[in-house]
């Protein structure tokens, strides 16, 4: 048997979660190894593609906290490793009033600008829309793009700088309790460790059922549209939220190409060992009669669909929580990615058990149910 080389730590998982998480434990003088089966921003994970959201537009304050927290460490992240990572334009949010009237107050609770604004304002601010009769939409500065294929790239290098040992295309087939400290089998390689994060992604419920951990996580395929839109690259992002059973809408600038567009719900239909994910012409089409719509000013020309997974929880929260020496870093929920370098801290604050969020506990009462698949993003 090969004998197992020992860490502090061991991150399954080199998506966000995972590299983030490396990063800061390595910054803790940890000893970190970080494992991941297909390679950091590989096109079938979750945090490939160029770019994602960033917003503080939430209605429950941990998660305003945690994003206003993000982008002072993205900023830190561009300083330490030279990387141009955000591009924030602001972002307009649109929908339901209830909903609008929470995200307002909550942000406006922590001490974040954001306003009103009506249909003069939202054309102002973005000439390309369409706003309904009388509508009143939000407007807040703190918004626009993570480059998050930039980001990732970034984290890794911050992480290697760190101490952290990066193991790319090792996939882990085990994780071996039970004896006086945690073992991960990757192929030959066993790696010892007082700690075991598993930030796996959609490929997490694998790992976690045979050291019996029971998750109700539901991986999820999801659809982005990049248009050939240049000149858009200075425009506000944009949420529609839950504007009908199907949920919502989202889109943002993405330098260099134009706009991304995407429905907030994802599809059935994830497989672990998919490598490509054909895109959905029939999705494309219904996002490009979204857009001639809502924004009849924007070029309504795909340049790009890509797919790619992520993974609901029951309430569209994350759950990040201790179970013995294992660390949980899991349910992405389809707005993790954003909150990069600061999912680092938050893992290992709880890891270090400094801080035990209760919207991300292993026993809070939504656990209980079924995650689906197909459920928008409603935070």
């Amino acid at each position: 048997m090969t004998p197992a080389q020992t860490f502090d730590c061991a991150v399954i998982g080199g998506g966000v979660f995972g590299l983030a998480t490396a990063l800061e434990l390595a910054r803790r003088k940890r000893k970190t190894v970080l494992l991941d089966r297909l390679g950091s921003g590989h096109p079938v994970t979750s945090s490939t593609g160029l770019s994602r959201s960033i917003r503080i537009a939430y209605d429950q304050p941990f998660y305003v906290k945690l994003a206003q927290d993000a982008l002072r460490a993205w900023r830190d992240l561009e300083a330490a490793t030279g990387r141009g990572i955000l591009h924030l334009t602001g972002q307009i949010d649109l929908g339901p009033a209830a909903k609008l009237q929470a995200i307002h107050d909550t942000v406006r609770a922590q001490g974040g600008a954001i306003r009103a604004a009506d249909a003069t304002e939202l054309r102002r601010l973005m000439p390309e829309l369409k706003p309904l009769a009388g509508e009143i939409g939000l407007y807040h500065a703190d918004g626009g793009t993570v480059l998050a294929e930039q980001g990732m790239l970034a984290l890794a290098a911050a992480a290697a700088q760190a101490g952290a040992v990066l193991h790319q295309r090792e996939r882990v087939t085990a994780i071996e309790l039970g004896a006086a400290r945690p073992v991960v089998v990757a192929g030959p390689r066993r790696i010892s460790a007082e700690r075991v994060v598993i930030a796996a992604g959609p490929w997490s419920t694998a790992l976690l059922e045979p050291i019996g951990i029971d998750l109700p996580l539901a991986p999820s395929v999801a659809q982005v549209t990049f248009l050939d839109a240049p000149d858009q690259v200075g425009r506000p992002g944009i949420a529609e939220w839950e504007t009908s059973a199907a949920g919502g809408v989202y889109g943002h600038p993405v330098p260099g190409v134009g706009y991304k567009i995407a429905f907030d719900a994802g599809s059935t239909g994830w497989q672990p060992d998919v490598t490509d994910w054909s895109f959905d012409p029939d999705e494309e089409c219904r996002i490009l009669n979204w857009l001639k719509q809502r924004l009849p000013g924007m070029p309504a020309r795909a340049r790009l669909s890509q797919r790619h997974p992520w993974t609901m929880t029951p309430d569209a929260d994350f759950i990040v929580d201790n179970r013995g020496p294992v660390t949980l870093a899991c349910g992405c929920a389809g707005h993790a990615f954003k909150f990069g370098p600061a999912l680092g801290r938050l893992v290992a604050d709880v890891m270090d058990g400094a801080l035990h969020p209760p919207e991300l506990r292993l026993d809070r009462p939504a656990l209980q149910r079924q995650a689906s698949a197909t459920a928008p993003i409603v935070r």
